[in-house]
């Protein structure tokens, strides 16, 4: 992990890193929550919704949003499978269709790597998955 204080969000299509705080504006905190789903290509990895409901994939080795077209292709770009990262509580993503290259923060992007084996990589690679806030519900009415 780069920084804890900052965020997997977006720049256009393509994924990077930025700052988020409670003082953020709504579209702010919307660019940097994504709804995890089962992979698009295999189940037991996962995929990343924007709420848009665009994607994140891989394509020319950068992570970015995109529709889904459809294709096998994408379902394979689409889909990471994690693994426990460097850091306590962290995930490394691998790529479903792209064996030993995992997604890690470099030049002010999100890239497909494969590791050079050092600590400061390890610790690009390392994403924490943080839970959306819970909306706060309104009290049951007496009776219900």
């Amino acid at each position: 992990m780069d920084d804890p204080a900052l965020y997997l969000t977006y720049a256009g299509d393509f994924a990077t890193l930025g700052p988020v705080s409670a003082s953020s504006s709504a579209r702010t905190r919307q660019r940097v929550t994504f709804s995890v789903i089962r992979g698009l290509a295999d189940t037991r990895c996962v995929t990343f919704r924007a709420a848009d409901g665009r994607y994140l994939r891989h394509r020319d080795l950068r992570l970015r949003l995109s529709t889904n077209d459809g294709s096998e292709l994408f379902r394979e770009d689409a889909t990471f499978c994690p693994h426990p990262g460097a850091v306590t509580g962290s995930i490394t993503l691998h790529a479903h269709n792209n064996p030993g290259s995992v997604l890690r923060h470099r030049d002010d992007g999100i890239w497909l790597d494969g590791s050079d084996g050092t600590r400061a990589f390890a610790g690009q690679a390392s994403f924490i998955m943080r839970p959306r806030p819970s909306t706060p519900r309104a009290p049951a009415s007496p009776g219900r």
